[in-house]
């Protein structure tokens, strides 16, 4: 079974390169999911995070306070749980009765902490790290190949690999992969999800892994586009598609600013799918990974790879999740599968 979680872009990660143990259908969702543990997620806590107001208060409560704290809006923080807008608002209200404190002033702007929401967010954020952290050390002495898998990727990854997830589903039918799609799935990686496929060259240093690929980039463009603007000595004449502010950290994006400082943008995405998609249908031009890009017949590279772009493909869990039998499982499947992929570091050629 495949489910599939869509998730807003995150920050990017730093670096790792430990090696792994080894270890399996597919779910395909829409925001980042719940936490690790259902079952857990009633957990009563005593906490007194204002001014020494004592009180049993539900995990879930904080759970739905840290979500609008991150989002910094119901209707965002809703869409990230999965759950509708009433039912968010409905649980900070009953938290802000609990508490007898109001934790968010309402903004035109969004929600913005209050000194006590200030306050409970710090402790709210040391109890998440704890529960995340008894989740996985639950999960991790599982060594069943049956249950849900929570996998994050970014869009472009989850098409090019769905084959390969097709594969695992049908070898494993008894698990179930919660596919988490997201354009920058290291923070997903580092706490909601069980193995995370990252295309980076600084993996997170609290995941371990291997390294699957190195992965090239390349300039192209639509063949309608080239037929009509054939001359590509001078790139800053050309139209471009350009990545959005929250993916600036992206070495295609840095390239931009240092190469083509006057590009005329026309577009600006935060996903690899609509990044390709835009190039595909003639808005512009922009790097894109070859091994997607290559699958592409209407599209074609201009030059041949960059190299200051090569990326490496990375798949990651959790130390402490290595061993369950589901994770190994994925991840060993997963890493033949690719590793027997010749196309996926092609260069492609220039035509």
């Amino acid at each position: 079974m495949f489910t599939t979680t869509f998730a807003p872009s995150r920050a990017n990660a730093s670096e790792c390169s430990r090696p792994m143990p080894r270890a399996p259908p597919v779910t395909i969702t829409t925001l980042p999911s719940h936490s690790a543990m259902s079952h857990l997620s009633r957990l009563r806590v005593n906490c007194s995070p204002l001014n020494g107001i004592m009180g049993e208060m539900h995990w879930d409560d904080l759970r739905f306070f840290l979500a609008i704290a991150k989002a910094g809006t119901i209707a965002d923080a809703a869409r990230n749980l999965g759950v509708s807008y009433s039912t968010t608002s409905r649980r900070l209200n009953v938290l802000e009765e609990f508490l007898g404190a109001r934790l968010f002033e309402r903004l035109a702007s969004g929600y913005e902490l209050t000194e006590a929401g200030a306050e409970l967010l710090e402790s709210a954020r040391k109890m998440e790290t704890e529960f995340e952290q008894l989740s996985r050390g639950v999960i991790g002495r599982d060594a069943r190949l049956s249950g849900p898998l929570r996998f994050a990727t970014n869009d472009a990854l989850a098409l090019r690999f769905m084959p390969d997830l097709a594969a695992f589903t049908h070898k494993y039918p008894e698990i179930e992969i919660d596919l988490l799609s997201t354009p920058a799935p290291a923070e997903l990686a580092m706490r909601e999800a069980e193995v995370a496929m990252l295309v980076t060259n600084q993996p997170p240093e609290v995941l371990i892994g291997r390294r699957l690929a190195r992965l090239p980039s390349a300039l192209y463009a639509s063949r309608t586009y080239c037929d009509s603007r054939p001359d590509f000595d001078d790139l800053a004449a050309h139209t471009w598609v350009a990545w959005d502010e929250s993916m600036r950290h992206i070495p295609a994006a840095r390239w931009m600013r240092e190469n083509v400082p006057g590009a005329r943008v026309v577009c600006r995405v935060n996903t690899g799918v609509a990044l390709q998609a835009a190039v595909s249908e003639g808005a512009g031009i922009a790097h894109l990974l070859c091994c997607v890009a290559d699958t592409e017949p209407q599209l074609q590279q201009l030059r041949p790879p960059e190299p200051s772009l090569e990326t490496s493909l990375w798949l990651l869990t959790h130390e402490d999740l290595a061993t369950t039998g589901r994770v190994r499982a994925f991840l060993d499947f997963m890493a033949d599968a690719i590793g027997r992929d010749r196309r996926l570091s092609s260069t492609g050629r220039a035509e």
